[in-house]
């Protein structure tokens, strides 16, 4: 199989991240702003399926232009725009950019583009020092300059493996997909395998700069091969076996803190993806463009829906074509904010999350004991791909006390196991050699601690807990021993007795496999809660655990797989959208996207739509759909007490050939007294064929919403199949501060760029909720420049789209028009707004006091 290798990417990166999450980069007049993890909130950083690597995104950032992108173009023209009127419009967009740039130029200001967009949105990305950010962050044609954040494969785990696994499960009789594109945005994808040679298109590699998307190699060497895009293709193809594929490489391998390489990808870099995507021959023309555009990436917790990134999802659908994106693998948040990423976060991303279509699990039979006690006995699943042969007797290790990773550890203080040292004593002897080491779920990376066991010469992994996959790992010789999972109380009991000194064994036998207890329910990892504007995420749910699909072939033999998590989910569900466009060629993308949510089908049980969206995906039902609403899920935003109410516009289309009269209801999720009030005005439609009309939802809140209300408004006509939409009210925070712990670390300063003084500070919350964690980031963050005796001199710095966690600014003595301060005191105020303000949100706010000692020396 052709890879390639590029011995660049061996360079170390400079790293600044939340687990992978956060930005750095320059603002205002401030040297330097970097975000970094806290014990009290580093909890919400760590996806059930383990830590993230730490990508390179430096000081990067993408610069949002006020002036039209090309979808806006077209849009204000109503009417149909030939290639020609669009390459040229294309042409003067860039014109544009480039008297900007020199108009910068002129003032001293200069830098180099990196990513071009003028399609889905105008902007560019680039490096930026602080002074081009202020200039940036002053000048009316910049709507913000917004952080680029990292990127990754929204996979949980993947088990090599011939052809065997749970099929996607998802059809349309008599469609195959012919005549439509997926875009799929990615790694690379392996034109050799067999399975995919006939339905790939030419493509782009956006990391690589060429045309040439295929999957290349770990430059450390150690024979690893992007593998994500093949197995997503894999799955699109599978169900729309017609639909001709476009690979869009946007994700490679990046080198880590630790030296090791790791898959991820940048923001700016997904956007150049969706910007090929909606023109694959990169002409300038949108008629080529994808009918789906994949996207089983995420961005972890950035729902934010004034991104760059949300805004390009938004310019897609505009230019026709339908983003389907990851929901993301962090677990649910319930009704509120938290576990969905970017850019699936957008209001007009399909955005899916995971469904366990598995009709049987793998188990083996556990007796676990202590002295002569029985702990449990029972089945529990095996998590690995390493099965048990022959019943076996071991005795039961926990990581307790001091090890070598920690020799000054309590003794009844428990390790994780994700550091090898973990598993030695501090004499450097193995205390899990020829035993089942006992380790806590606890959010960390399971492959990691699965790879130390197994290198401290452990017979078997015990995990416990409730942060657990759904189902095998990706697993290798290196962690190539049974792994099972434990229930949260068994783990501790069997815990406590080992601190009590007694000894404790596991009996482990086979037992082959069981009915699946989750058949049909929403997977515990898969995300699920509200996008930044209140808006429902996921919008539907599709099969996503074990799924058999492509690995890159070796050697030209073709090699397979199963894979699991919300990527797979996308990419079934992308599938299905290229199905129901097939049959349905004159839906818009947005109507696209409202067929596939309105239609799909509640799962069995009680699942709040937070989880699961409008349900599970179904083509059929898509097929035939009769009415088309929008938006497709309804943001009302967050109620701040019992005498408040909202309002949101719903359009509805009348798609068949005879006249329906449309009703509305909402349906709770929550069972009791209704705790939200609703009316529908009008309260009906009369829609002949082909017609639209719009309708005014009124709800407010009748009691404390609690934990928040959820549940779907049902837009309904006789003879037709009712339209589902999801909609949730989350209670918003009172009195929560968005800024604090500001502290500084020299009062007294003289001006130097070199040596700023470090302004330090915590923005947003973490905090975990009845639902699961739910974070509060912050949408804009002013730091603001005023005297002691209260005039204001202005904003020194800006921020946009904060997560939350530390942050470190350098002040350089600079004030907001850039000149060096005059001796004397300042105060600076920071001033945090919510994502979701509206008139009259007061800002949390939080000042600290310096001193300009001495202007000598300086420059500027």
């Amino acid at each position: 199989m052709p890879t390639r290798r590029r011995p660049e990417l061996a360079r170390a990166w400079v790293l600044a991240a939340v687990a992978g999450v956060a930005a750095f980069m320059l603002v205002g007049n401030v040297q330097g702003a970097r975000q970094t993890v806290t014990d009290a909130t580093g909890r919400a950083w760590h996806s059930i399926f383990g830590d993230r690597p730490q990508a390179e995104v430096g000081s990067r950032a993408i610069v949002v232009l006020s002036s039209p992108s090309l979808a806006d173009r077209i849009e204000a023209a109503s009417g149909k725009v030939g290639a020609a009127k669009q390459r040229q419009w294309v042409a003067d967009i860039e014109a544009e950019q480039d008297a900007f740039l020199a108009s910068l130029r002129e003032r001293g200001v200069a830098f180099e583009r990196e990513q071009i967009f003028t399609k889905t949105l105008n902007g560019f990305s680039a490096t930026l020092d602080a002074r081009a950010v202020a200039e940036l962050d002053r000048n009316p044609s910049v709507i913000g300059v917004y952080p680029v954040r990292a990127v990754y494969p929204a996979e949980a785990e993947a088990l090599r493996a011939p052809a065997v696994g749970a099929q996607a499960g998802v059809s349309l009789p008599g469609f195959d997909g012919q005549g439509t594109k997926v875009a799929l945005l990615d790694t690379g994808v392996d034109a050799e395998q067999a399975a995919l040679a006939n339905r790939l298109r030419r493509g782009f590699d956006v990391v690589g700069g060429d045309r040439n998307p295929l999957p290349e190699a770990d430059p450390s060497g150690d024979g690893r091969i992007e593998a994500h895009g093949t197995r997503m293709a894999g799955l699109v193809a599978a169900v729309a076996p017609g639909a001709k594929i476009v690979p869009i490489r946007v994700v490679g391998w990046q080198q880590g803190k630790d030296g090791s390489f790791a898959l991820s990808g940048r923001g700016d870099q997904l956007i150049a993806g969706l910007e090929r995507a909606v023109d694959p021959n990169g002409d300038g023309a949108v008629t080529d463009g994808a009918t789906v555009a994949l996207a089983p990436l995420v961005e972890p917790f950035a729902a934010f829906t004034d991104s760059p990134e949300s805004r390009a999802v938004e310019g897609a659908t505009r230019l026709g074509t339908l983003v389907v994106a990851s929901a993301g693998n962090d677990g649910s948040s319930g009704v509120g904010f938290g576990s969905i990423g970017a850019p699936g976060g957008a209001a007009d991303a399909l955005t899916v999350g995971v469904a366990d279509s598995r009709t049987r699990v793998a188990v083996a039979n556990a007796w676990v004991r202590a002295g002569g006690d029985t702990i449990s006995a029972g089945p529990v699943r095996i998590l690995g791909k390493t099965t048990l042969s022959a019943e076996a007797t071991l005795g039961v290790a926990g990581l307790l006390g001091p090890s070598l990773s920690s020799p000054t550890q309590a003794a009844e203080a428990e390790s994780g196991g994700s550091t090898l040292g973990d598993f030695f004593n501090t004499r450097g002897v193995s205390r899990v050699a020829g035993r089942a080491a006992l380790v806590p779920a606890d959010g960390r990376s399971l492959e990691a601690k699965a790879r130390n066991a197994k290198a401290a010469g452990a017979a078997a992994l015990l995990v416990y807990g409730t942060a657990l996959p759904a189902g095998a790992l990706d697993a290798d010789q290196a962690t190539a021993l049974p792994i099972l999972a434990l229930s949260g109380e068994t783990g501790a009991d069997a815990m406590d007795a080992l601190r009590e000194g007694r000894q404790v064994s596991a009996v482990l036998a086979p037992a082959g496999t069981v009915v699946n207890p989750g058949l049909d329910a929403v997977a515990g990892f898969s995300s699920g809660g509200l996008s930044f504007d209140g808006r429902v995420k996921p919008d539907v749910v599709a099969p996503g655990v074990g799924l058999a699909t492509f690995d890159p072939s070796a050697d030209g033999f073709p090699r397979y797989s199963t894979v699991s998590g919300s990527s797979a989910a996308a990419a079934v569900a992308a599938g299905a959208a290229a199905l129901v466009a097939q049959a349905r060629t004159g839906l818009t993308a947005s109507e696209l996207r409202a067929v596939l949510v309105g239609s799909a089908q509640p799962l069995g049980g009680v699942q709040p739509v937070t989880r699961e969206g409008a349900g599970g995906i179904d083509a059929a039902a898509a097929s035939t759909a009769e009415l088309s609403v929008e938006p497709a899920t309804v943001a009302f935003g967050r109620a701040g007490g019992t005498d408040w109410s909202s309002s949101q516009t719903l359009t509805v289309k009348n798609l068949s050939t005879r006249p329906l009269e449309v009703v509305f209801g909402l349906v709770p999720d929550q069972p009791g007294p209704a705790r939200v009030s609703f009316t529908a005005q009008p309260a009906h439609l009369s829609l002949g064929p082909g017609a639209t009309s719009s309708v005014q939802l009124n709800v407010s809140a009748t009691a404390e919403l609690g934990d928040g209300a959820s549940g779907v408004v049902v837009v309904s006509a006789r003879g037709a199949r009712a339209a589902r939409i999801p909609w949730a009210i989350a209670p918003r925070p009172g009195d929560l501060a968005l800024v604090d712990s500001v502290s500084l670390s020299n009062w007294e300063f003289a001006p130097s760029k070199s040596a700023p003084a470090v302004l330090a500070f915590r923005a947003g919350h973490a905090v975990s909720g009845s639902g699961g964690e739910q974070i509060e980031p912050v949408g804009l963050l002013d730091l603001e420049l005023w005297t002691p005796k209260g005039k204001r001199l202005g904003v020194i710095a800006r921020m946009r789209d904060l997560l939350p966690g530390r942050y470190a600014f350098g002040l350089t003595g600079r004030g907001p028009d850039g000149k060096v301060l005059e001796p004397g005191t300042y105060v600076l105020r920071l001033r945090a707004q919510p994502v979701d303000a509206v008139d009259g949100t007061p800002p949390s706010t939080a000042d600290t006091v310096f001193r300009i000692t001495t202007t000598k020396g300086a420059s500027g």
